[in-house]
């Protein structure tokens, strides 16, 4: 089980949060509205904060770096600013990840699963706001012909987890031969032949960060 706490000011959107974390391998272990706050004694696996956007900048800078030293939990932010990037990437955690609000259920799930396995998660249109030395390097021989969609960047995203067709379609919810689709037209647009050197590519141009 992955166990997952939520942090967030309002009773609403912890509960709008908690419905949309569908995944049967989730087991929510607890709830609060501040973050650091722990009001059930069980250490979660994933945290994940929806902070009041009016005070999200103080709270990172107070709150997060406090929580994050020595920190074993992973944690998912949900917010609209990629410049957090910059900070989250300064903390001590075990992985971290940013999502904007307009996260759908899928992409909430898939972030969740991909921090418990260590990874970081980041919206690739936000990947140009790090400062370049921390953007991974390509060269000549990673132009893709076609930039991804937002169902193969997820599943992208679980290929480098390891999971198998059959696998990604349980956790989308979706047919093996839909995966399979998909996993072909990655390989088309990235110009690789498997899933080894497609994932590499992947965390070469930034579209996976561990």
């Amino acid at each position: 089980m992955i166990r997952v706490s939520i942090v967030a000011p309002s009773l609403a959107v912890r509960a709008g949060l908690r419905s949309l974390l569908t995944d049967e391998l989730f087991e929510i272990v607890g709830e609060s509205a501040k973050l650091g706050v722990d009001e059930t004694g069980e250490e979660p696996d994933v945290v994940i904060w929806f902070p009041a956007s009016s005070v999200a900048a103080e709270l990172i800078d107070l709150e997060i770096e406090r929580q994050g030293s020595g920190s074993t939990a992973a944690l998912l932010l949900i917010h609209d600013d990629p410049n957090m990037i910059g900070k989250l990437a300064q903390l001590h955690l075990r992985a971290w990840g940013l999502l904007p609000q307009e996260f759908s259920q899928a992409e909430i799930n898939a972030a969740v699963r991909a921090l418990n396995e260590g990874l970081v998660v980041v919206n690739p249109l936000w990947i140009q706001s790090l400062n370049p030395r921390q953007v991974p390097e390509s060269d000549d021989s990673d132009h893709m012909v076609e930039p991804l969609t937002g169902r193969e960047m997820e599943i992208l995203q679980l290929l480098a987890l390891g999971l198998t067709n059959k696998q990604i379609a349980s956790r989308l919810g979706v047919s093996a031969h839909t995966v399979k689709f998909h996993v072909s037209s990655i390989f088309g647009k990235m110009g690789t032949t498997n899933r080894t050197e497609t994932v590499k590519l992947g965390l070469r141009k930034g579209l996976i960060l561990l």
